[in-house]
């Protein structure tokens, strides 16, 4: 069986002010997460830093997300722009991410995943905030219905399967 994926990155560049610039590396104060979506409770094992650092894709900038182990950033997990969390567009206070998927089995496969990921990081002073919201519905696998535009299209009015909320400090 043949997988099909197709993932859109949304984001475009707000007008007036310079981005601002999330580059660092952060002590990682308190990660609450709850999955499905409810009540977050502390997380198990939260990283202990987390990296924040400046990247290119299709030409367009973006801040890609690492998990580190060390302070100084070089022992790093980096999930990648497409499966990690990483932010596109530029907003007040900091950077966004939205991520937009449709999955299926392929033409034999009666179902299709769709997927919305929100993901925000906010810088004040050295406090850094970072908020993941990921969203899915499983629907038909049609032409209609199987596509990143109709995963965008539904958005938050999906399934809440997981909530991510962290607070660290800019070393």
């Amino acid at each position: 069986m043949r997988a099909a994926m197709v993932v859109v990155l949304l984001g475009g560049r707000g007008g007036g002010e310079d981005p601002m610039d999330l580059t660092g590396v952060y002590q990682v104060s308190s990660v609450a997460r709850s999955a499905p979506c409810g009540d977050d409770m502390p997380a198990v094992s939260p990283p202990a830093y987390v990296k924040l650092s400046k990247d290119k894709i299709f030409g367009q900038d973006y801040f890609k997300y690492e998990e580190c182990t060390d302070a100084a950033g070089t022992d790093c997990m980096d999930g990648g722009v497409f499966f990690g969390v990483s932010f596109f567009e530029p907003i007040d206070g900091g950077w966004k991410g939205e991520v937009t998927g449709s999955s299926s089995g392929g033409s034999s496969d009666p179902m299709c995943l769709l997927s919305y990921s929100l993901s925000t990081a906010l810088l004040d002073g050295a406090a850094l905030t970072v908020e993941t919201t990921e969203y899915s519905d499983e629907v038909a696998n049609t032409e209609q219905l199987c596509t990143t535009d109709e995963a965008d299209r539904r958005g938050t009015s999906m399934t809440c399967d997981e909530h991510l909320l962290l607070m660290a400090t800019k070393l």
